[in-house]
C-alpha cells in the first residue's frame, strides 16, 4: 500500500492520464466504477472480474440488492486508453464525482481513486487526529 497523490486536469474532451507509474501497476486492462466518499475507484482486471463476479450472484428478488448492482454496474466504465495514454472520464462518472477540470490522483488502500480537487480538499477539511489515532489503534487490534 503506498499513498502516492497527483495533481491532474481534465482536457477539453473529458480526458485525463492516470500517472504511468499506477498505469503499470493497473496493468493494460482497468476499470473505472463508482466508488466511496465521493471518488471513483479505479480497479485492475482482476479486481473488475471479482467485483461483477459477486454482483453476478446476488439474490435477484432482494430489490436493494438489485438496485446496487444496476447502480454500480451502470456507473462502471472498462478504460480505453487513447495514443497519448489518456482516458475519458464518462459525463455519469464526473458528475458522481463532481468532476469538472481539476483531479487528484490517489493510490489507495485498495485501488487508485480518482477525486474532483474540491471533493478531496472537503473530504480533509474536518480531519481530527485523534480519530485518526483511535482508527488507527482500531485496524491494528488496539482498541
Amino acid at each position: 500500500m503506498s499513498g502516492r497523490t497527483y495533481m491532474h486536469q481534465l482536457d477539453a474532451k473529458n480526458r485525463m492520464r492516470i500517472p504511468a507509474k499506477l498505469r503499470e501497476e493497473l496493468g493494460p486492462n482497468y476499470s473505472v466504477m463508482l466508488g466511496s466518499g465521493g471518488c471513483l475507484y479505479v480497479y485492475t482486471e482482476e479486481q473488475t472480474q471479482k467485483i461483477r463476479e459477486k454482483l453476478n450472484n446476488i439474490n435477484p428478488f432482494k430489490e436493494s440488492q438489485l438496485k446496487a448492482a444496476r447502480y454500480i454496474l451502470h456507473n462502471s466504465w472498462d478504460a480505453e486508453e487513447d495514443k497519448q495514454g489518456r482516458i475519458l472520464i464518462p459525463e455519469n462518472l464526473r458528475n458522481i464525482a463532481k468532476i469538472v477540470k481539476n483531479v487528484v490522483v490517489f493510490k489507495g488502500p485498495n485501488c487508485v481513486e480518482i477525486w474532483a480537487e474540491e471533493v478531496w480538499n472537503e473530504y480533509f477539511s474536518d480531519v481530527d487526529f485523534s480519530n485518526l489515532a483511535d482508527a488507527f489503534d482500531e485496524l491494528n487490534g488496539n482498541d
